[in-house]
């Protein structure tokens, strides 16, 4: 028969409520007061003496080491102010309220649903979906197959799932994203960034350092950037607007739309197999452009040069009969950054910013 045990313990501010279980899901529910109020049910009576609750000093541990209560769940009620430790070998973990402390949080496979973290956060499944609101502190999150939804990250995140989508609000420093597949989407993010996905969009807002992207297949977009931008694509468009420092950006075969803003000294390369190629450049800055492209219906007249058209002067033409390309340059200002543009099938657009 399965019969369930209760208990009740006083805690402090900052105190620690420690779980760990055999099996069995976690559901907590925050609020105001000073007690922590457990419901520990569907245990099978033979064993019940694997299940301990206790409070010992400034911990309240709870250990439930059973592996034939397979309905088995622990339910509680505690202050808002705990600091959490918890863990599952198998079942979810949720938490409705806020936690004003920090949340460390596992479970072998099951979801993870936590609100607002006051403190640094380490949550991980070995399966299943995590969801949370902000964090006030560093977060280290990962999920063995499992979309992940975070809100406002007031720190450095390192993030991963096996295959799902990814959504977060925004991080304050830097941020470590990753999924196996997957769509990744991230408004802004405060110092640099490492995105990838073995297949899926990226987008994202601004960021305020350097940014490495990339994805198997799909398409990448980057609303603004400071320093190295990389970014690839198997296959997919790749947009980045308002880029101060330099690009290495290529796609398999997509369009490639890039405002840059180069430092003056920084290499920049823009490629794709096949796609047109649009760059915005400021009229003022130092640079030498060298665009190229093929050519399959050679002419050997003026017409070949309608597949790369610039605002600027060109201060260099190179074609290529036998390899039927052509190569373009372009020096803005006694020259600075190079930038190499080039398609492998394609027309290419230089314009004034």
């Amino acid at each position: 028969a399965q019969t369930n045990k209760e208990a009740a313990f006083n805690v402090s501010k900052g105190d620690l409520l420690d779980v760990s279980l055999s099996q069995g899901g976690i559901e907590i529910t925050t609020g105001n007061g000073s007690e922590v109020n457990i419901l520990a049910k569907n245990i099978l009576e033979e064993e019940l003496d694997l299940l301990t609750m206790e409070k010992i000093g400034s911990r309240v541990e709870i250990k439930f080491e059973g592996e034939e209560s397979n309905n088995f769940e622990l339910v509680l009620s505690i202050p808002s102010s705990l600091n959490l430790e918890l863990s599952t070998g198998g079942g979810g973990i949720s938490i409705n309220g806020d936690v004003t402390g920090k949340v460390d949080a596992s479970t072998g496979g099951g979801s993870i649903i936590v609100q607002t973290i006051g403190g640094i956060a380490d949550l991980s499944t070995g399966g299943g979906n995590i969801n949370t609101g902000d964090i006030n502190g560093n977060a280290d999150i990962s999920t063995g197959g499992g979309e992940i939804k975070v809100g406002i990250i007031n720190g450095t995140v390192d993030l991963s799932t096996g295959g799902g989508n990814i959504n977060i609000t925004s991080v304050n420093n830097s941020a470590d994203i990753s999924t196996g597949g997957g769509n990744i989407s991230v408004e802004d993010i405060g110092g640099k960034a490492d995105v990838s996905t073995g297949g899926g969009n990226i987008k994202i807002g601004s960021v305020s350092g350097s940014a490495d992207i990339s994805t198997g297949g799909g398409n990448i977009s980057l609303e603004s950037a400071k320093g190295k931008v990389d970014v690839g694509t198997g296959a997919g468009n790749i947009t980045l607007n308002n880029i101060t420092g330099f690009i290495d950006g290529s796609t398999g075969a997509g369009d490639i739309y890039a405002e840059l803003i180069p430092d003056g000294k920084t290499k920049s390369d823009l490629t794709t197999g096949i796609g047109d190629i649009e760059l915005y450049i400021p009229a003022s800055v130092n640079a030498t452009i060298i665009a190229s492209t093929t050519v399959f219906m050679w002419s050997g007249d003026e017409s070949d040069l309608d597949k790369i058209r610039s605002d600027f002067e060109p201060t260099n033409i190179k074609r290529n009969k036998e390899r039927k390309t052509i190569e373009v340059t372009y020096v803005l200002n006694g020259g600075g950054s190079t930038i190499e543009v080039s398609t492998g099938m394609g027309e290419i657009d230089i314009k004034k910013k």
